[in-house]
């Protein structure tokens, strides 16, 4: 029992030192978020799509993270790119993977559609401060403006998820997370276009 104890005590003394001082906190971080790659699709579907194009609305734009505790900002994390030109590639890439023909100049066609893509919210958050619940949240949303003939419509898309991760986990665990994050979020966008292919 002795040896126990004594063995988790100095597994816990190391993880503290470790964390003392391997894991300075700086004060903001860049990061770069991967080109998204599309799985190979299952079923080919033709049409034509015009992407008039990808706004950043959001305020901060290269802001894209934060690592927190006790609600104070230790480090912001900052992309390294602008994500309206990783989105409109990355949904190019979802919708060619399957067949569709995605243009950037209107077509004479009024059953091709325009879709405009806004992007609203894209942020991940570490808290260091949880020990023990989910810590790591990344939400992305966006808003679809799309024309079809006479009529437009206009769809919210989000994807949320948080999960644990260790507490002194740093911007690597925010990157990948964010990055799945966004990857999923254009498989959902994708999948709300598909419908309006002609």
């Amino acid at each position: 029992m002795a040896k126990k104890r004594t063995l988790l005590m100095t597994t816990l003394l190391l993880l503290a030192l470790a964390g003392l001082s391997g894991c300075a906190t700086k004060p903001q971080a860049t990061i770069r978020i991967d080109p998204y790659r599309p799985d190979a699709a299952v079923l080919q579907k033709s049409g034509t799509i015009h992407l008039a194009g990808v706004v950043d609305a959001r305020k901060e734009k290269r802001t894209v993270g934060r690592i927190v505790k006790g609600g104070k900002t230790l480090t912001v994390l900052y992309n390294d790119q602008p994500l309206a030109k990783w989105f409109a590639d990355a949904l190019t890439r979802a919708l060619e993977v399957e067949g569709c023909r995605v243009v950037t100049k209107k077509s004479d066609n009024p059953k091709v559609a325009t879709v405009r893509v806004e992007i609203d919210s894209i942020e991940a958050t570490l808290d260091r401060g949880r020990l023990t619940s989910e810590n790591l949240t990344a939400e992305a949303k966006v808003t679809l403006h799309i024309r079809q003939g006479n009529a437009e419509i206009t769809k919210h898309v989000a994807l949320v998820q948080s999960k644990w991760v260790p507490p002194l986990a740093g911007e690597d665990t925010v990157r990948e997370y964010l990055q799945e994050t966004l990857d999923g979020l254009v498989e959902e966008v994708r999948e709300n276009i598909d419908i309006y292919r002609f």
